[in-house]
């Protein structure tokens, strides 16, 4: 199967753009910041690295505490016997919208026993990304306010930055874009 995805995704490479964390970007040197910690934490999650396509990596959760007071976590959706697509994304992100209209169409299309889409919104106001989520009538399941906290832990420097993880929970392959996904997800999601 790993040879099938490889193959797919070979024959779709096309440069898109990205956003970057603007929290990362207002640093300054000599500042204190946790910019340190950042580094330390992506380099200690070499096992989930762009490298890491080639090998059988499970996800790593994380929970994040909802505007409403419950808790989400990555693991109340992903390695529950469905593929997964996750969005990590923010509203303010225009190649992140870009991508909307391309999940949709792939959701509508797949969406069931085996397949789901989840958004995670980093690097937002919970507010704006209620907003967008209305503005784009995204009907996916969300977790919000999720911050800095995945995208350390994945080692994500720019957004939108989409992951499919297997029904078992293993990441099949990361930063999905255009193209790819409908091809991957088609390939998969019988």
């Amino acid at each position: 199967m790993k040879n099938l995805i490889s193959k797919i995704l070979l024959g779709s490479t096309v440069l898109l753009a990205a956003c970057g964390n603007p929290q990362k970007a207002n640093t300054t040197q000599g500042e204190p910041n946790d910019a340190k910690n950042q580094s330390e934490t992506i380099s200690a999650q070499d096992g989930l690295s762009q490298e890491a396509a080639d090998k059988t990596v499970m996800f790593t959760d994380f929970t994040i505490k909802q505007e409403d007071g419950t808790e989400v976590s990555l693991s109340d959706y992903v390695g529950k016997g469905k593929y997964v697509l996750v969005d990590f994304w923010a509203s303010w992100c225009a190649p992140c919208l870009a991508e909307v209209p391309n999940l949709k169409s792939v959701y509508e299309k797949y969406k069931g026993d085996n397949f789901e889409i989840l958004g995670v919104a980093v690097w937002d106001k919970t507010k704006d990304t209620k907003k967008a989520i209305e503005e784009h009538k995204i009907p996916w399941p969300q977790i919000l306010n999720a911050q800095k906290i995945p995208t350390d832990l994945y080692g994500i420097q720019g957004i939108p930055h989409i992951i499919l993880f297997g029904p078992d929970g293993e990441i099949i392959k990361r930063d999905l874009r255009g193209e790819a996904i409908p091809k991957i997800v088609e390939q998969l999601v019988k």
